[in-house]
């Protein structure tokens, strides 16, 4: 006798795969952020020969880096076997978030972090030519390589080991998120005003 295919079974394993997907994006944004914090060190350090904690947060991690990790994942991944097509996106999503980002922390909290005013092609200083570039490039390594070894390494952690590393890293992070609310981070190096 055939065995009957419940509904409540395909709603199970389509909760389990968001769950998968989410706790994915979750330990992207974080690798993302603390990748993009170190990107950020090493620049200040060869242009200033000075360490800057870069951001509006005082953690190892830009979150603007992470989010832009997460939808380039989330958006890309099903292309990513077309990478001229996910060079050219990753530059549209990287310019648009960067612009977002950077015109709302101006606007509402007036900090600026990046000024490109003095770039080749730049939009009121918050994107440019190459930001954009830069983008492309980043979009294509990490849809298409870091991303995949990333995910590997991830999923051969034991599932409690990947719960405990979650938590503690939201956690951390909403810690910092509070504290930066209050006092953001700024001041020479790290802001343009």
């Amino acid at each position: 006798m055939k065995k009957k295919n419940f509904p409540h079974s395909t709603n199970n394993s389509r909760k389990n795969r968001f769950l998968q997907i989410m706790f994915h994006c979750i330990f992207l944004f974080f690798l993302a952020s603390f990748l993009g914090f170190l990107w950020e060190v090493v620049i200040f350090l060869i242009k200033e020969h000075t360490f800057y904690n870069r951001g509006f947060l005082y953690g190892p991690w830009l979150p603007i880096y992470g989010v832009g990790a997460v939808l380039f994942f989330l958006l890309l991944r099903k292309i990513e076997h077309r990478p001229i097509l996910v060079f050219l996106l990753s530059g549209l999503i990287g310019s648009v978030l960067e612009y977002t980002i950077g015109w709302f922390l101006d606007h509402f909290f007036h900090l600026r972090y990046w000024d490109y005013s003095n770039y080749f092609c730049n939009w009121n200083g918050y994107i440019c030519f190459w930001s954009a570039v830069g983008f492309c490039v980043a979009g294509v390594l990490w849809v298409c390589i870091i991303s995949h070894f990333a995910l590997y390494f991830y999923e051969k952690m034991p599932a409690p080991w990947q719960r405990r590393l979650l938590s503690l890293l939201i956690l951390a992070f909403l810690i910092d998120c509070a504290a930066s609310l209050i006092v953001p981070n700024q001041g020479n190096g790290i802001t343009f005003r």
